[in-house]
C-alpha cells in the first residue's frame, strides 16, 4: 500500500489493511509503503470464540481468513460444534449457519428510520429491527449464547425446539454498565447522547 507523504501533519488510521487519510493538505512526490497483517477478525463476539477450536489452529485460521472463506471453513466449525458438542438438532444448526455465515457485521442503511439491532438483517427484523448493525445497548454475547445454547431460534419461529437447551450457558452474566456518568449535554448513564456514550468500565 502506498501513501502519499504530505507536507503537513496527516492522520492515518490502519485497520485490517485499510488506510484512511483525514485533514491532509499539500503534496509531495515521495511515498511511504505500509504493510498490514490481519491477526484477528471479530465482527460478532462469541462466534469464532465458541465454534472454532484451538486444536488444529481452527481459531487462528478463521481469524486470518477473509469472510469469503467462511462458507467453506467457519460453516464446518459451526456444524461440528452445534451437532456434536452442543447436541443441537440439524434444523437449528442449519439456521445458525445461515445466520452467522459469513461472520461480518451487516447493516441495511435503507432502514434509516429505525434503531440498530444485532442480527436484524440476518433474521429479517426478528431481533428488533431490520437495520442490523449493533446498538450500544445490545448484549451481543448473550444474544449469541442464546442462539447457540438457548431457545432463541425456536422462539423466533425459525426452527422447531429440539429440547437441547443448556440454560446455564445462555449468558456470560455480565450486563451493560449502568454506572452513572455525566455528559456535557446533561445526560447520564449508559447509552448517553454524546461521546463517549458509555459509562466508566466496571
Amino acid at each position: 500500500m502506498r501513501i502519499p507523504n504530505r507536507s503537513v501533519v496527516c492522520m492515518a488510521v490502519g485497520l485490517l489493511g485499510l488506510t484512511a487519510l483525514a485533514g491532509c493538505e499539500g503534496s509531495s512526490n515521495t511515498t511511504i509503503t505500509k504493510t498490514y497483517v490481519q491477526r484477528d477478525r471479530l465482527a460478532r463476539p462469541a462466534v469464532n470464540e465458541v465454534f472454532a477450536t484451538v486444536a488444529g489452529s481452527r481459531h487462528e485460521i478463521n481469524d486470518t481468513n477473509n469472510p469469503s472463506n467462511d462458507s467453506t471453513m467457519l460453516v464446518n466449525d459451526i456444524d461440528l460444534f452445534m451437532t456434536h458438542t452442543a447436541g443441537r438438532s440439524p434444523a437449528i444448526t442449519n439456521v445458525v449457519k445461515a445466520v452467522l455465515v459469513p461472520d461480518v457485521m451487516t447493516a441495511d442503511l435503507s432502514q434509516n428510520s429505525t434503531k440498530a439491532a444485532y442480527l436484524g438483517v440476518e433474521t429479517g427484523g426478528a431481533t428488533g429491527s431490520k437495520f442490523g448493525g449493533r446498538a450500544l445497548t445490545d448484549d451481543v454475547v448473550d444474544i449469541s449464547l442464546g442462539v447457540i445454547f438457548g431457545g432463541t431460534v425456536p422462539a423466533l419461529g425459525l426452527a422447531t425446539d429440539d429440547g437441547k437447551e443448556i440454560a446455564t450457558l445462555t449468558s456470560d452474566n455480565v450486563s451493560a454498565t449502568t454506572a452513572p456518568k455525566h455528559f456535557q449535554d446533561g445526560s447520564t448513564g449508559f447509552g448517553a447522547a454524546s461521546f463517549p456514550y458509555l459509562g466508566p468500565p466496571q
